[in-house]
């Protein structure tokens, strides 16, 4: 009976602990993304309804070891276990792992620079992401955001490039392989694989990943920022169709009719690689209009005629200043501020353009309709709040429209080829720059790091030394050449990512050259990599990497799309050079030497000559 007993206890405690491995409310973290140019680490997850993602988890500093760390409870990471070798200003390593399964607890760990303050380190919670902040944000300018444009292919297109490694058989293009299979005759052997390396382009942007009808209205959210094209309609059946550039949607939404009422639905679908469709359909298809928040990421598209605005939004802002600017003879925006985020739709016609501010109260003291330059142009009261500004333009204008990231400012350009403004001539802005030599061309090289921030170390070797030295000797070789440099240092001084920037801007380079000596945890990695950001910048990337490769004998590991502040920030084609691994013993053997320094200065020098020619 005892040993009965005994089997009994054990059976329960085994549907006990199944039961909790099944019923356990875990989040699962699906993606870590570290972004260079703004510094901060975004942990994504799928929020559960039983357990909430804690706002503020607690930070552990370990001064004496230059380290932090926090733990993120009833976590189980579902992406790999990143280990990541960081440029941010005081950060070096960034590590999450899942530290155990008993219980689930993922773990972030922090390395830090001497001298930096990890009290910078700020955790915040937006939506189903916790941001990890290694730096206070310092914005100098409004940055805007494109949330709708007239012409799709004039869009901003957003595209990163990443390699993978696929299997493929490895006597695939054997003749009597080919033979045999024209005529479908097996054999007997087994195919053998390989790995090899393929390049692949993902949109990126915004990530549609719900759909939710509610009381009449479709919400639909994601993560990133919606950016909509001109709608147009479809008869038989009545249909509107909202394009999303640059968006993937879920699988799991993909060309689903979902009801909104009796006679009306809505579709989401995957157009093609990079843009997402909204398709509703009813007898009145016209009357749905999309209404941003102010996040950027959901979108409500509400019958414009109803008066359920009120539901969409719990604050109300006032418009505090408006801005009118002609751009050119054919072009010219207005730019409308507000005391908090604005909540607003969209409403484009053949002959207007309507934007309904849903939560917006008119200031007394400002008259609209006097201070733009928007010819017939009017600002109405809305029946159940609110403002709408009509705007008449025809259906062959170009309409922008851009949304700070605060959500506290709009801005309108419209642009039409029969428009014919008062163009301002101004005097010329007289500056501390020596005028410019139009037959020389200006470059501004960037050595990476410096003074404090001493990059990659191994061996008491510091990448800062390494990036000064070599940039000093490109110097020398372009102004041998004619060209007129600058340096965004000379000295080995501590200078801000943000002041190579201005120092950049106030010269307004032909081109930017950013010197860098890579780095990893692990010893294996070696050879050279170019990184780029904007288009104008390809051309730069693909002509002096491969100058590098003609004058170096060292890996080629290709070049890549990154968000590094300094070539992400720049007006000019702005390109950031990886010349070799700190890392790795051999390569590091080479980069102090008196000839690998030489070879990388007289390579940049030559893709930069090439660039020109």
């Amino acid at each position: 009976m005892k040993n009965i007993c005994l089997k009994l206890l054990c059976i329960l405690a085994f549907i006990l602990c199944f039961a909790g491995s099944v019923f356990s409310a875990d989040f699962n973290i699906t993606s870590v993304i570290y972004d260079n140019s703004s510094s901060f680490l975004s942990i994504n997850t799928y929020d559960n309804e039983e357990v909430k993602f804690t706002v503020s988890p607690k930070l552990y500093i370990i001064p004496d070891e230059n380290k932090a760390y926090f733990d993120i409870n009833s976590a189980i990471l579902k992406c790999p276990a990143q280990d990541l070798v960081v440029n941010s200003p005081g950060i070096n390593q960034i590590a999450v792992k899942q530290f155990s399964v008993t219980p689930d607890i993922v773990r972030v760990l922090i390395r830090y620079n001497e001298g930096y303050n990890p009290k910078n380190i700020q955790l915040r919670k937006l939506n189903n992401t916790l941001f990890v902040w290694f730096r206070q944000p310092q914005v100098q300018n409004y940055y805007f955001q494109q949330v709708y444009g007239d012409i799709l292919s004039e869009i901003s297109r957003f595209y990163e490039s990443i390699s993978i490694q696929i299997p493929v058989i490895a006597n695939q293009n054997n003749i009597m392989n080919q033979i045999n299979s024209a005529f479908n005759i097996t054999t007997n052997s087994e195919p053998e694989y390989v790995l090899t390396k393929k390049d692949i382009i993902l949109p990126t942007k915004y990530y549609l990943d719900n759909v939710n009808v509610k009381n009449g209205s479709v919400h639909v959210t994601g993560s990133g920022a919606v950016t909509f094209s001109k709608p147009f309609t479809l008869s038989n059946p009545s249909r509107i169709v909202y394009d999303i550039p640059n968006a993937l949607v879920n699988s799991v939404l993909r060309n689903k009719d979902i009801s909104i009422n009796n006679d009306e639905s809505i579709k989401v679908g995957q157009f093609n690689r990079d843009t997402a469709r909204i398709v509703i359909t009813s007898p009145n298809a016209d009357k749905y209009i999309p209404v941003i928040y102010g996040d950027g990421q959901r979108v409500a598209f509400i019958n414009k005629s109803a008066n359920t605005q009120n539901s969409l939004f719990g604050t109300k802002a006032i418009l505090t200043s408006v801005n009118d600017e002609i751009n050119d003879a054919n072009s010219h925006s207005i730019k409308l501020m507000f005391s908090k985020p604005v909540i607003y739709a969209l409403d484009r016609t053949a002959n207007s353009m309507d934007l309904l501010l849903y939560n917006v109260e008119k200031s007394q003291n400002l008259n609209i309709n006097s201070k733009t330059l928007f010819e017939g142009a009017a600002v109405t009261a809305l029946k159940s709040g609110g403002l709408k500004l009509s705007i008449p333009i025809s259906s062959d204008d170009n309409l922008d429209i851009h949304a700070g990231s605060d959500a506290k400012t709009l801005r309108i350009k419209v642009k039409s080829d029969k428009m014919q403004l008062p163009v301002k001539t101004e005097e010329p802005v007289i500056t501390t720059m020596p005028a410019r030599n139009s037959n020389k061309k200006y470059i501004v090289i960037d050595p990476g790091h410096g003074g404090s921030d001493h990059g990659a170390i191994r061996n008491n070797i510091s990448e800062k030394n390494i990036t000064l030295d070599i940039s000093k000797r490109v110097q020398k070789l372009l102004e041998k050449k004619g060209y007129e440099v600058y340096m965004t240092r000379e000295i080995d001084e501590t200078v801000s990512l943000q002041e190579r920037v201005e120092i950049s801007e106030n010269i307004c380079p032909d081109i930017f050259v950013s010197i860098h000596v890579n780095s990893s945890n692990s010893e294996s990695p070696n050879g050279l990599e170019t990184h780029y950001y904007k288009d104008n910048s390809l051309q730069l990337a693909k002509t002096l990497h491969a100058s590098l490769l003609n004058h170096i004998t060292a890996n080629n590991r290709g070049l890549f799309k990154s968000k590094f502040y300094v070539i992400n920030h720049t007006t000019a084609p702005a390109i950031l050079v990886e010349i070799g691994f700190l890392s790795n013993p051999s390569e590091r053997a080479q980069l102090v030497t008196e000839s690998r320094k030489q070879a990388t200065a007289k390579a940049i020098a030559e893709g930069i000559n090439d660039y020109f020619k």
